[in-house]
């Protein structure tokens, strides 16, 4: 079986890690021939990205990229007057950055899509390709508009209810882009049989309550992303505390930010766990660990000690910083299934997050960790003082858990079985 796994980066975001990881797994199977095909290579983990020779195939001409650039930045000027209150991106993907013709003479027998927004494949050209496609949704673009989530802070049901004129969010201006781009999945895949992969039951249910979808002969699976076993596992909290010079009695708080870590819209959710943090009155018992991108003036909220690890591409150093901490969080208003949650549980540490998304698959409250009132900081502080002072218990719990429902064994025989029921019909 010859399959080629697309995702826009190899290092660029949460999509890039999963789909890094099945493929290492597939790669030690040998009844496949795996290749990974990416527009943007950061690492130089060559063995898990196309060789040069396939690149010249797949990545249009030098005349097409220049075109290209200049249609996107024509896109990027319109893209000013529209505004939204939703501070997630939005993808129009209305050009193609790599050649679908040279994809379906290929000798590929499947196509497994990941994250392929920034114009990797416009929307009309996933319309074109002649193979069969199985599309891992890590966010929920491929129901929506433009949004890659809906508008969490204005109730925005336009995927559910269709988009058109009338029900478009008070905040949005300018452009309706996401009508647009929404009109226009809706014409190209009309005819479409997709075989879509849901990380968590969250999406999957939204996938099938959609209006672009939910009367579709295209199917979705859940099947959740893969966390190396070998490398995300417990560790011994007192010799990392004593690696980075932290008071071995104080109770350590975990937080993988993000770029816009203190904007009061971001889905994110930082500036909520600051007003978390607020609530606690002893700070000299605490020390908040963040990685990720911190700002100034995220850092300038902070009222109790803390480190600032920085953006840490090396598994193995995050693995020792997850098990550092003795409670993780998550303020997102709403995610699929995220990877620090997940790599949190096979370290054996409880995750404090809202109750929202996909992380109830992995979050069981005051089992695994604590699901708080969405989206309620003080709620969220009690979460994480819960997660505390009931470590050992629910540190056992995750770890039962992470082999009882995410074993990467187990998920990468559904990836197969699933490859293999596309290929029979």
């Amino acid at each position: 079986m010859k399959i080629l796994i697309l995702n826009y980066s190899d290092n660029y975001g949460g999509a890039s890690i999963s789909s890094i990881r099945l493929l290492s797994k597939l790669k030690k199977n040998n009844n496949f021939y795996v290749h990974f095909g990416v527009i943007e290579k950061k690492t130089t983990m060559s063995i898990f990205l196309l060789n040069d020779e396939i690149n010249k195939i797949f990545i249009n001409n030098i005349i097409y990229r220049f075109i290209n650039k200049i249609f996107i930045k024509l896109i990027s000027i319109l893209k000013y007057k529209f505004y939204s209150s939703n501070t997630i991106q939005h993808s129009q993907n209305k050009k193609s950055r790599i050649s679908i013709k040279d994809i379906n003479n290929s000798e590929y027998d499947l196509l497994h899509l990941h994250w392929i927004n920034r114009n990797m494949i416009s929307i009309e050209e996933i319309g074109k390709i002649n193979k069969p496609i199985v599309w891992t949704m890590h966010d929920s673009w491929v129901f929506c508009g433009a949004e890659h989530h809906p508008n969490m802070l204005e109730n925005d049901y336009r995927y559910i209810e269709g988009y058109n004129r009338s029900n478009k969010p008070k905040s949005t201006s300018g452009p309706d882009i996401c009508r647009k781009t929404w009109e226009r999945k809706k014409k190209a895949w009309k005819n479409m049989k997709f075989y879509f992969i849901s990380p968590s039951n969250f999406e999957k249910e939204e996938f099938y309550k959609s209006a672009l979808f939910r009367n579709s002969k295209s199917i979705c699976n859940v099947i959740p992303n893969i966390v190396p076993e070998e490398i995300f596992r417990p560790f011994e909290k007192k010799y990392l505390k004593k690696i980075y010079s932290i008071d071995n009695n104080k109770k350590i708080i975990g937080f993988g930010s993000a770029f816009d870590i203190n904007n009061r819209k971001s889905i994110k959710g930082g500036y909520l766990l600051i007003k978390a943090l607020q609530y606690i009155t002893d700070t000299s018992k605490f020390h908040l660990v963040i990685f990720g991108d911190a700002n100034a003036s995220f850092l300038e909220s902070i009222k109790i000690s803390y480190f600032e690890a920085g953006f840490i591409t090396n598994p193995y150093i995050l693995a020792g910083i997850y098990n550092l901490c003795d409670v993780i969080v998550c303020p997102s208003l709403v995610e699929n299934l995220p990877n620090v949650c997940l790599e949190s549980l096979f370290c054996g540490i409880p995750v404090a997050a809202f109750n929202t998304g996909g992380i109830p698959d992995i979050v069981e409250h005051k089992n695994t960790g604590y699901l708080a009132k969405c989206y309620e900081p003080e709620d969220l502080y009690t979460g994480i003082m819960y997660c505390i002072d009931n470590y050992n218990e629910l540190s056992m719990n995750s770890l039962e858990k992470a082999k009882r429902n995410f074993d990467n064994e187990t998920i990468v025989k559904k990836h197969i079985e699933l490859y293999e029921t596309v290929l029979r019909e």
